[in-house]
């Protein structure tokens, strides 16, 4: 089955909607799963921090080759958690040491170069959220996964001041401006039943 058609099915949407779509009782978890049962077998986190989605994503599916993607270390546009950084990495390490981690301690920039378009299965993006390199990673990490692939990202928000984020206004005009159709937002914003609790919601969409 083609991805599109088995997520639409999964989640019973209705993809004659205006997009964005939001898929709702879904989050990060859940969509790990979704990757695993796709047998999407080889992605990337853009943006690693301690390792705690890269290891929901390699709890779900056993088989998954990931490249684990972060400067781990203050940056312009991402200063956040400057003084951690180094216990980040090492944390991140001890976590996902029994899985199948590849380590790449670089801007997002410099290690999109390593590797080829349409190599990957999925991508998920949780870099830096100020304007431009939101803009660099959608733009250049979408050209390294493979038609049928899933392009993914966090924290679908916007804000300013000491601390951009730039994603909700990024992903918008980037798929406005490729027509790319549908996309979709996952979860409810600040939602939490006891199951699918998610702080913030998630982006995605199927590349054609």
């Amino acid at each position: 089955m083609e991805t599109l058609d088995y997520i639409v099915k999964r989640f019973e949407i209705d993809v004659t909607q205006k997009s964005p779509i939001t898929i709702y009782k879904t989050n990060r978890e859940i969509m790990a799963k979704v990757l695993g049962e796709l047998n999407f077998n080889l992605g990337a986190e853009i943006g690693v921090r301690q390792g705690l989605h890269a290891e929901t994503l390699c709890q779900a599916n056993p088989n998954l080759k990931l490249y684990c993607i972060d400067l781990w270390k203050a940056y312009d546009g991402y200063a956040e958690h400057s003084r951690e950084q180094e216990q980040f990495y090492k944390e991140a390490k001890e976590r996902l040491a029994p899985y199948s981690c590849i380590f790449m301690r670089a801007f997002s920039m410099d290690a999109v170069k390593v590797f080829e378009n349409e190599s990957l299965d999925f991508v998920y993006i949780d870099g830096g959220h100020d304007f431009k390199n939101v803009a660099n990673d959608v733009v250049e990490w979408e050209k390294k996964v493979r038609k049928g692939g899933i392009v993914y990202g966090h924290d679908y928000k916007r804000s300013s001041g000491s601390y951009q984020n730039a994603v909700k206004d990024v992903v918008p005009a980037y798929c406005y401006q490729f027509s790319i159709v549908p996309w979709f937002i996952l979860g409810e914003q600040g939602h939490s039943d006891g199951l699918y609790k998610e702080g913030t919601q998630s982006w995605m969409w199927v590349k054609k």
